[in-house]
């Protein structure tokens, strides 16, 4: 069923007995002075409301949304509290994060006065990329300017260390394998199948390995013992959403959850942001920017939000922007409900179209006929 009702007057002035039919995308061509709709998510009414009239700006219930991230963020967070009969996943760094342990670990190759010299040419290019001047990288390094000078004027062929020069032509390769599920040295060493030499691969993948040890150790425990271990007290689902959306809470499952699941973090941040975005809060960042951080959460269900929010980005941008919103709408489905219910679920879409349209007129009854 598809209600429609006037934001303004809020009287009901259609109702059709499909949300896809072809009446509703005529109904709506029919009255040209229609500027905004609010809908729900729905895929098929934005696209007859773009059928309709491009002129149309269409506007995304803010409750709807954050349902939707509900749904997507509470079970995740409920699955590493072990509150799910399934096992848990092993925990892997996504390939970003790999490549970054593994290039402090090339940093950190050679003696002391050689990792300076390293690490002052990576930082004064990367200054350089940001657009900073000479006297302003070196005063930002604790250098002389002719340091910086010697730094972008030199071949880093001649700056790195044969095992940095091997190791770096392998580094995003070996990210791409342990993202993929490959974490111990031997198993990554075998997948370059020669092309570094297995000490340099152990040197790279000290710092990473020693990292995800203890969080695969646990998940090991975990997984062994579910079908073991007797009842626990649950946390239940309004507790973990109020922390997703707050970052606040008093239970201590939740505060633990920090220590072993760093990207727990991650997507209690995403989502406070999206609260503020949504409500158009002094501080909420701009919606390109989240997209680009929720995009790269570690956990898939919101990334997965992060595409749903972006193929209907106009008019999320918009219930961001405006304060139109479905709450009226809703209440009219509810008592479209209600009528149904009452007469024993017989009553059929020409009876309820009757009972909602005439019911809700203003009638004058003190209008008598002469």
């Amino acid at each position: 069923m598809c209600v429609i009702v006037d934001h303004y007057t809020r009287e009901v002035l259609a109702v059709f007995d499909s949300r896809y039919g072809r009446e509703i995308l005529d109904w709506l061509r029919s009255h040209p002075e229609i500027k905004v709709v609010t809908r729900d998510g729905s895929r098929s009414y934005a696209s007859i409301i773009s059928a309709a009239s491009s002129r149309i700006t269409q506007v995304s219930d803010r409750f709807h949304l954050m349902q939707n991230l509900k749904k997507d963020a509470v079970e995740p967070i409920r699955r590493l509290l072990g509150q799910t009969k399934a096992k848990r996943p092993y925990p892997y760094p996504s390939e970003d994060e790999a490549y970054r342990y593994i290039m402090d670990a090339i940093l950190g190759m050679g003696d002391a006065r050689h990792r300076s010299r390293v690490r002052t040419y990576y930082e004064v290019r990367r200054l350089k990329d940001e657009g900073r001047s000479i006297a302003e990288t070196a005063r930002l390094l604790g250098v002389r300017s002719q340091k910086v000078y010697q730094a972008l004027a030199a071949d880093m062929s001649r700056v790195l260390s044969t095992e940095q020069k091997q190791a770096l032509k392998v580094a995003r390769e070996m990210a791409g394998i342990i993202s993929g599920g490959c974490i111990t040295y031997t198993s990554v060493a075998k997948k370059l199948q020669g092309k570094a030499d297995s000490r340099i691969v152990h040197r790279c993948m000290m710092s990473i390995a020693e990292r995800y040890r203890g969080l695969r150790d646990e998940v090991r425990t975990h997984n062994k013992a579910l079908g073991e271990k007797g009842r626990t007290v649950k946390v239940r689902a309004a507790t973990i959403w109020k922390y997703i959306v707050t970052g606040e809470t008093a239970s201590k499952q939740l505060l633990r959850l920090h220590e072993t699941y760093p990207e727990v973090e991650q997507v209690i941040q995403i989502c406070i942001r999206f609260r503020k975005m949504l409500h158009d809060e002094d501080d909420a960042p701009a919606m390109d920017d989240w997209l680009k951080e929720a995009r790269k959460c570690r956990l898939k269900e919101i990334r997965q939000f992060a595409e749903y929010v972006n193929s209907d980005k106009e008019a999320v941008r918009m219930a961001c922007e405006t304060r139109f919103n479905n709450g009226l709408l809703e209440g009219t489905v509810n008592k479209a409900k209600a009528i149904k219910r009452s007469m024993y679920n017989r009553a059929g879409p020409e009876v309820l179209r009757a009972k909602m349209i005439y019911d809700g007129m203003k009638w004058d009854w003190n209008y008598h006929l002469n």
